[in-house]
This record gives structure tokens, C-alpha cells and sequence, in this order.
């Protein structure tokens, strides 16, 4: 008799923010906290914490982003030796259709697309170069009792530090140049080539 295995769908990783922010926030799987997102003051450095290894662990730290006035802006990976510049790691994309913007995620499997969605649905949409109309993962702002999730779908959950923390930096300067483009201030750098003013 041969033996049957069930096939069962794998599902989507749901990232829950414990409220709508990229700076000082914690990340939940179902109801167990798995990251924390740790600013200073001044907004100069980031950690992303895992929350599920010990703190005196060495894979406690994920990854440390520098926002610096004069240097380039870096992350530090805890599984890498140096630390990367962002506009290296993420790039403004070349011409997209309809004249959407976004960045290229470098990965470990590839490059990949950050899009900047009009609908909070898909604020943020990550894709593939195979297909520009499913996204891999996004953050989504629609949830009700949930200020944000970044859904992760299955196939690319290896890239979940990778993808989380790319899109910490990218909800960031989304976030700043809401707040710039609310007062009529406009700051080059802020937008790191995200959403072009006309």
C-alpha cells in the first residue's frame, strides 16, 4: 500500500506591527513578539532585534541602519562581515510602466522590485522580474486592530530579514516625505529616489 502525504498549502508570513510605525515598534507572528524595532533620539541608528534568540546570542542583532548627514547611509547585516551602503543595496529602479517608481532590492537570491503603491492595501509591493503583478510581499495598512503587516509569501520567507529590513528603511522615507510634502518642504536626499515630485 502506498502512502499518501497531504499536500497543504504553505502560508503566507503575517509580520504584525503593534502600531504604525518603522522606528520604535514590535513585530509580532500570530500573538508571539518575534522582532523589535529600536530608533534613538536623533533618528541616526535603527536595530532590528530578534526577539526569539537569547540577548547575550550574537543572532540577537539582525541588522543595524545608519542614517548619516554627510556619509552614505549603511546596514549591517548580522550574518555579514561589512556593512553595505543602502543606495548600493537598494537602488533607484530603472524606467518602469505607467511611470511608477520604485528600488531594486539586492538579495541573496537576486534582485528584486520595491513598488510604491497609491492604495494602503500595497503601500509598499515587493515583485520579482518575472512578475510585476503579484507581489512576493508588501505592507499592507488596511487591517482593522492591526496598524500594519508585512505579508511575506511563501518561496521567499529565507529573505524575511532581508525584506523586513528594506522595508523599515523604505516605509521610513515614505514616512518623511509624507510629513515634507505636507508642510511644502521638499528634501532631495529624504526620498532616496522612492516617489518622484512633479
Amino acid at each position: 500500500m502506498e502512502s499518501q502525504e497531504t499536500l497543504v498549502n504553505p502560508t503566507p508570513l503575517s509580520l504584525k506591527f503593534n502600531k504604525r510605525s518603522c522606528t520604535n515598534v514590535t513585530i509580532y507572528q500570530g500573538c508571539q513578539p518575534v522582532y523589535r524595532v529600536v530608533t534613538n533620539k536623533d533618528g541616526t541608528r535603527t536595530d532590528l532585534f530578534d526577539l526569539l534568540a537569547e540577548e547575550s546570542d550574537p543572532k540577537h542583532l539582525i541588522t543595524t541602519i545608519k542614517r548619516r548627514e554627510f556619509l552614505p547611509d549603511v546596514v549591517k547585516f548580522r550574518n555579514r562581515c561589512l556593512s553595505v551602503k543602502i543606495s548600493k543595496w537598494l537602488q533607484k529602479a530603472e524606467k518602469l510602466p505607467s511611470g511608477m517608481t520604485g528600488m531594486t532590492l539586492d538579495t541573496s537570491c537576486g534582485p528584486l522590485l520595491w513598488r510604491y503603491g497609491d492604495e494602503e492595501r500595497h503601500r509598499l509591493a515587493l515583485y520579482t522580474d518575472k512578475d510585476a503583478e503579484t507581489p512576493v510581499a508588501y505592507l499592507d495598512c488596511t487591517r482593522t486592530r492591526i496598524p500594519m503587516v508585512l505579508v511575506i509569501e511563501p518561496g521567499y520567507q529565507d529573505l524575511t530579514d532581508e525584506i523586513l529590513t528594506s522595508a523599515l528603511i523604505l516605509e521610513f522615507k515614505l514616512k518623511m516625505f509624507e510629513r515634507l510634502k505636507k508642510h511644502d518642504v521638499l528634501y532631495g536626499p529624504i526620498l532616496g529616489g522612492l516617489v518622484n515630485c512633479k
